[in-house]
């Protein structure tokens, strides 16, 4: 393992250590879920609880590398086929950003369900399509219903109802 200044990661027997100071954190568990109430705690991974996240219909199926050797990871959610797409994006005087792509494929309608796209402390909406969720500033699809769940940390939700068929899903992400 090398030591210099330009090491994006520790890694050690065991253990996993990010570096840099402008990291972002995404929430902890499973991206989506059909919660009975919006009081419900979001589902994660307990100690002891070994089946997750197959316990709440999630089936991980591997991934594939782009020409840029980017990969695009492939999971189930029930019956849904999604591939999951992050690509960093520099656009000029703007900065650099990430940019999430979410495919869906549906073999027929499906019931609704929730994508947590952050949690933090504060939730806010400074615009149609823009959400700022502590320091991340986050561009949505204006198509789909936001939702805020309050609570010690504030998620933002997007209510998704797919048809049949494929559904794009493109998020940008910014700090």
């Amino acid at each position: 393992v090398c030591s210099s200044d330009l090491d994006f990661a520790s890694i050690n027997p065991g253990n996993f250590h990010a570096r840099g100071g402008d990291r972002v954190n995404f929430p902890a568990g499973i991206p989506f879920h059909r919660p009975a109430s919006m009081e419900d705690p979001w589902p994660y991974k307990g100690k002891t609880n070994y089946l997750f996240p197959h316990d709440h219909g999630y089936q991980y199926r591997g991934y594939f590398l782009n020409k840029e050797k980017r990969p695009t990871f492939m999971y189930r959610y029930g019956e849904l086929a999604v591939e999951d797409f992050f690509e960093d994006v520099l656009e000029g005087d703007a900065g650099a950003f990430f940019r999430r792509t979410l495919t869906f494929s549906a073999p027929g309608p499906q019931e609704t369900f929730f994508f947590r796209v952050a949690s933090g402390k504060q939730v806010a909406s400074p615009g149609p399509g823009q959400w700022q969720v502590d320091r991340l500033q986050l561009n949505v699809p204006q198509g789909n219903k936001p939702h805020v769940r309050e609570g010690d940390s504030k998620d933002l939700l997007l209510e998704l109802t797919l048809p049949r068929g494929k559904t794009v899903l493109k998020i940008e992400y910014r700090w």
